[in-house]
């Protein structure tokens, strides 16, 4: 699809007020654990997020660290310099985006990699706009998952171009060392394999035994959650 065309599919989608579901919020908490990570090393990391939707989670990443952020959608820009202006927004693809090289020391890159064709040329992007040592926090779907659950792919963005969790590690390993990588939201899928990894009584018999936690973690590790999560450490 045409960067055009791209703008004016995100142009109505951000156009429409919407809540963050369940799913989302624990996708924000574990960037929020990463965030607390770096902010542990980095007293005032300046931090930039790379797609950043309305703004409104770079915005509050901003009360705690110089913040910003840049969108291919001119009306989420607008609704983002509208309702935060204590953070700078850009309007622009990320891809061709005239960046200052190692300006920032963090990149923060929410379920956008997915919905980017050159997605090298996205996580160079990310690695050129740090500084030397500089981290990227990044989450992702599952293509894993998303291949075992019914209907698939629940998403209708203009690029669908999901990972697995060895497309996804071998992609960021090009040009950052990974610190940690998790999944997250367990028990989706029930097709194939997944339909004994997620049945009723293995899940239930974990939480009688209790290993629930434990199983959470194993599969966390393994690749088997909704989301990926990735902290890593440019080279």
């Amino acid at each position: 699809m045409e960067i055009d065309d791209q703008i004016k599919f995100y142009d109505e989608r951000w156009g429409k007020k919407s809540y963050l579901n369940s799913l989302k919020l624990r996708r924000a908490t574990k960037i929020m654990d990463y965030f607390t990570v770096v902010k542990r090393k980095l007293k005032l990391p300046r931090t930039i997020d790379l797609g950043c939707g309305d703004g409104r989670f770079i915005a509050f990443i901003g009360e705690f660290t110089p913040a910003e952020g840049i969108e291919l959608s001119e009306e989420a820009v607008r609704l983002a310099n509208e309702k935060y202006p204590n953070t700078k927004f850009f309007q622009g693809n990320v891809l061709e985006f005239p960046f200052e090289k190692e300006a920032y020391d963090l990149v923060i890159s929410q379920e956008v990699i997915e919905h980017i064709e050159e997605q090298p040329k996205y996580v160079a992007v990310a690695a050129n706009v740090l500084k030397k040592g500089g981290y990227l926090i990044l989450t992702t779907p599952n293509k894993k998952v998303f291949d075992h659950m019914e209907g698939g792919n629940w998403s209708n963005q203009p690029i669908e171009k999901v990972l697995t969790p060895k497309e996804l590690k071998k992609l960021v390993a090009q040009k950052f060392d990974i610190i940690r990588y998790e999944s997250i939201i367990m028990n989706f899928g029930n097709l194939g394999y997944f339909k004994f990894i997620n049945h009723r009584y293995v899940i239930g018999g974990c939480k009688r035994l209790g290993l629930e936690k434990f199983r959470e973690w194993i599969l966390s590790a393994l690749g088997f959650g909704l989301h990926q999560c990735v902290l890593a450490k440019k080279k």
